[in-house]
């Protein structure tokens, strides 16, 4: 017997990709940033995992998650998300039409910042599903590729590590909604907070 999608199971598109500074003392988030032309969130649990043996046979198993390696790619460099993931300072001077933006990528001091980023998923039932990780940390800096050997555009990659605050238990969550427009996508850090909470 062949078994029958609920909604928001059968996924596609990504169709935004928000992303937050992260106070990990205050457990707060700065305002949220769509990221320009978002291409991917990808999302890969990891388990502690263990056998135990006795009498010449494996008697127990252990698999615990402890945490989630997540990757990111964009068309072009969205630097006002890059000041919230990799703490990027973005200093802009001149007028409109003219305007020159300075960025550094900072090294040494603190190291790269946390952040929380929530994936959307367009479903072909017309609703939606969303995945939520609250604290994330960046391996590197996005690779930026300068190609002149072939006509493409600029795209920005990398990836990080998605851990577990200590105040929560879940490694991270999806809510799925039968109705797309029932998301309204977090416009401030309480909201995107808000988001992780059960829903009443």
């Amino acid at each position: 017997m062949s078994g029958t999608s609920e909604f928001g199971e059968v996924l596609y598109t990504l169709t935004d990709l928000l992303v937050a500074a992260y106070n990990v003392v205050a457990d707060t988030y700065g305002t949220p940033i769509s990221i320009a032309n978002g291409q991917l969130l990808t999302s890969e649990p990891e388990s502690d995992n263990d056998q135990m043996r006795g009498y010449g046979k494996v008697t127990r198993l252990l698999s615990v998650p402890i945490g989630v390696k997540i990757s990111f790619k964009a068309g072009g460099l969205d630097y006002s998300a890059l000041a919230a993931i990799a703490g990027v300072v973005n200093v802009q001077s001149g007028t409109s039409g003219s305007y020159i933006r300075r960025s550094q990528f900072p090294a040494g001091g603190r190291g790269l910042p946390y952040f929380g980023v929530i994936g959307v998923a367009a479903a072909d039932d017309g609703g939606t599903a969303v995945i939520g990780h609250r604290m994330i940390k960046l391996d590197l800096f996005p690779k930026i590729d300068f190609n002149g050997e072939t006509n493409k555009f600029v795209m920005s990659e990398t990836a990080g590590y998605s851990a577990v605050p200590a105040a929560y238990t879940d490694l991270f969550i999806v809510k799925t909604y039968e109705d797309a427009a029932d998301f309204t996508a977090p416009i401030s850090g309480a909201n995107f907070k808000t988001w992780f909470a059960a829903e009443v």
